[in-house]
């Protein structure tokens, strides 16, 4: 068990995100996958991944086999993927190399094993840039295949489940929060008890007060993430919000976004999961880049693209536009066919 010790300090700093972001996702992801442990929730979903990527046999998934690498921190919290990737790609060698030390320390403090850590065994990924950016477009390559595909339903998933918690800690406070957390976690004033995985240990965040990011692929905690760099950041907790059979089913199974195969032929994986992702409500350029894990340029393009296929309508509002779609575009994210009528015999005149 890991027992996580406040100061009234801590609670007064307390929040909860709604998402680390794609790449952090990703991250996780890499970790899930390589477990053999809830065969029930995700064993569907590595059996996807594994039949269109060798994310699990690359020599750089041993970084995240045990997961015990920080790179949340390093990165921070990113809305797409290319700006997580990019913080990566920027981090200081130093506080990269910080990292990977510390992650065998922490292995040895929570396992007592002494032996290497299979994550040495790969690249420089702090000195070597060439090992940096080979590391980078694995990441880009695994997010592909384990979160992009089920991205929209994942993230829609979360940002309720923080919009659940931080209700609770507006109308009641932050110790309610804390006691709503879901099955694993135990608020005992001033403790929040985290019974899941195998680590155990003590916690006090010291002033840091604590971010509970909720996560699809968090699974191998519970574990906490402190940055290095920025004394005064919170530490980093990630909730998970599968719990059952029924929430991978929802989250990890749907294929093509969710979308009909022919829909997705048609319009392309990246503008079918636009045009979704704008029928899940009307939504700027940045709140879709967001949605689809992209860049704003990509994005914009996307919409205008589908704006000129009469499937959705833009209009400004202030600064910004709103992206809503059209009865057509409605009608065809929603599966229904458009049959022209059938022409009538000619009818002789008598």
């Amino acid at each position: 068990m890991l027992r996580i010790v406040f100061t009234s300090e801590d609670l007064a700093r307390t929040r909860i995100a709604a998402t680390w972001g794609p790449l952090g996702e990703t991250l996780l992801s890499l970790t899930t996958l390589q477990q053999t442990q809830e065969r029930a929730l995700f064993d569907a979903w590595r059996r996807k991944v594994d039949a269109t990527s060798a994310a699990r046999k690359h020599p750089a998934s041993a970084l995240f086999h045990e997961a015990y690498l920080d790179l949340f921190t390093v990165t921070g919290a990113a809305a797409t993927l290319e700006e997580g990737l990019e913080a990566l790609r920027a981090a200081g060698a130093e506080h990269v190399h910080g990292e990977l030390v510390g992650a065998v320390a922490v292995r040895a403090r929570y396992t007592r094993c002494t032996g290497p850590w299979q994550g040495t065994a790969w690249g420089d990924i702090a000195y070597d840039r060439k090992d940096r950016e080979e590391l980078l477009a694995y990441l880009q390559e695994a997010h592909r295949s384990a979160v992009a595909p089920y991205w929209p339903r994942i993230l829609s998933r979360l940002q309720a489940e923080q919009a659940a918690h931080a209700r609770v800690l507006a109308e009641h406070g932050v110790e309610a929060m804390l006691a709503g957390l879901p099955p694993g976690f135990r608020w005992r004033s001033p403790v929040l008890e985290v019974g899941r995985g195998a680590l155990t240990g003590t916690v006090e965040l010291g002033g840091r007060g604590l971010l509970l990011v909720p996560s699809a692929f968090s699974r191998t905690g519970p574990a906490t993430y402190t940055s290095e760099v920025d004394g005064q950041a919170p530490t980093v907790l990630f909730v998970p919000v599968i719990h059952s059979v029924a929430d991978a089913a929802a989250l990890l199974t749907t294929p093509e976004y969710g979308l009909d195969k022919a829909l997705t032929a048609l319009l392309g994986r990246t503008r079918a999961h636009a045009l979704d992702a704008i029928g899940r409500g009307p939504c700027t350029t940045g709140q879709l880049a967001e949605r689809i894990s992209t860049s704003l340029p990509t994005a914009s393009e996307q919409a205008t693209v589908l704006r000129h296929a009469g499937l959705i309508t833009t209009t400004r509002h202030g600064s910004a536009v709103m992206h809503a779609l059209t009865p057509l575009g409605r009608a065809l994210l929603n599966g229904h066919h458009f049959r022209a009528a059938p022409i009538a015999a000619a009818v002789p005149q008598l």
